[in-house]
């Protein structure tokens, strides 16, 4: 074995040692995350009385607290990191550009754009919003990439980074002024509604809204 290829091999062996290190550290650091949120509250819940509960031994209250109010928000907030990393690796990893995100390249505006269209038309309390929200959003995102590839494709070349990014932009901030237009024309509630949606909430979040999020990571 050459010197060359020992560098290699002992190069290779720090990125593996690396990586583990910090997916161990992740894992540990979000396993103290969720015993320390499922046991802070207005009302506190022991480790003891959090453990007795899910496996069914805590009372009505304890079973309430846990169940209905606290565990939905943990794993809403758990779900959208994941989806917040895996859609970051996505297009860091298409553009070839380690800060690239989802607003850089305008796929959230064309997202919220298209939720905006379905509130003032539909209503801020539509029965199936929950569900059918993340669908349209996602519709929404997947024109936008289109437009934006089509708009930065060029024969002979194909997709070169920068020039993606720099479409994105131009996209985005088209998306975003037409939005400005359409957020004017929505009523108080329907902005709320928006305004809420667009920022994130984990407020009031239940296992309805972990159902709507979790097949669409399972599809990333």
């Amino acid at each position: 074995m050459t010197e060359m290829q020992k560098k290699n091999e002992a190069y290779k062996k720090k990125i593996v040692v690396r990586n583990t290190a910090i997916v161990i550290g992740a894992a540990v650091v979000l396993i103290l995350s969720f015993i320390i949120s499922v046991n802070t509250g207005y009302t506190t819940l022991t480790p003891l009385d959090t453990l007795r509960t899910l496996f069914g031994g805590g009372t009505e209250k304890e079973n309430l607290i846990l169940f209905d109010f606290r565990l939905p928000r943990i794993v809403i907030s758990m779900l959208v990191g994941m989806g917040l990393a895996l859609s970051g690796c996505i297009i860091q990893g298409i553009s070839k550009n380690a800060l690239a995100d989802p607003g850089l390249l305008g796929i959230n505006a064309g997202a919220g754009m298209m939720v905006i269209l379905y509130v003032m038309f539909l209503g801020a309390q539509s029965f199936l919003s929950v569900f059918t929200l993340p669908f349209l959003a996602l519709a929404g995102a997947g024109v936008t990439a289109i437009i934006i590839y089509a708009l930065s494709y060029k024969k002979g070349e194909g997709i070169a980074p920068m020039r993606l990014i720099l479409t994105g932009i131009a996209v985005q901030a088209g998306i975003s002024a037409l939005t400005t237009v359409l957020v004017v024309k929505l009523d108080e509630t329907q902005y709320n509604f928006v305004a809420t949606w667009q920022a994130g909430s984990i407020w009031g979040s239940n296992w309805k809204f972990v159902l709507a999020l979790l097949p669409w990571l399972l599809l990333l």
